[in-house]
């Protein structure tokens, strides 16, 4: 009983620490497009959230989850793509999404391929492939890299995908976003 009961007040306490320390807003971030950003003489209004629009590749993101950055697709790319002899599965194919995640805030934070995915029509999601290598288009987008205030990290990363079909979304879900911002890629 003991046990039990000091169990249950320590989860009570760790949570209401946790609740102590969320900030004053909703918890969810903000994300707009760079060019619907407020200007100081407007007068602020909210932001929507991320899964109230798909973007188009090109659209830059603000984001506001923990720190302040910008995430952008500058392209995709499904065809024509080699990793090197061996390297493809058969029926299937590379892609890469060539992306660009900017630093905002004054503290570093670390970027990962990993938050990146594809989506398909009929809801499978694609993650990364776990490769990195000469053959791949460069850029490669770094696996764990620290961004420092004020700089940005670009670069491709890389998915192996059905020689079939086409994906038709790419996702960004870094950690403090409740859902992922979406940019929709345009039919070949």
């Amino acid at each position: 009983m003991r046990t039990r009961t000091t169990t249950v007040a320590t989860a009570a306490l760790l949570l209401a620490t946790l609740v102590s320390c969320s900030s004053g807003s909703s918890g969810k971030p903000t994300v707009a497009k760079a060019s619907d950003t407020p200007s100081a003489s407007n007068s602020p209004s909210p932001s929507p959230s991320p899964s109230s629009k798909t973007y188009k590749l090109g659209d830059t993101i603000d984001i506001s989850a923990g720190y302040d950055f910008s995430a952008v697709v500058l392209a995709f790319k499904d065809k024509g793509i080699s990793a090197g002899p061996g390297l493809e599965s058969a029926g299937q194919k590379w892609a890469v999404a060539e992306v660009k995640v900017c630093n905002k805030d004054t503290e570093p934070f670390e970027v990962s391929p990993f938050v990146w995915a594809l989506a398909y029509e009929d809801g499978a999601r694609l993650e990364p492939a776990h490769i990195t290598g000469s053959e791949l288009p460069q850029p490669l987008y770094p696996a764990d890299a620290k961004v420092r205030a004020g700089d940005c990290v670009r670069g491709n990363v890389s998915f192996e995908v059905p020689d079939e079909g086409r994906a038709e979304r790419v996702l960004y879900s870094p950690g403090g976003l409740d859902e992922p911002v979406e940019w929709t890629i345009p039919k070949a």
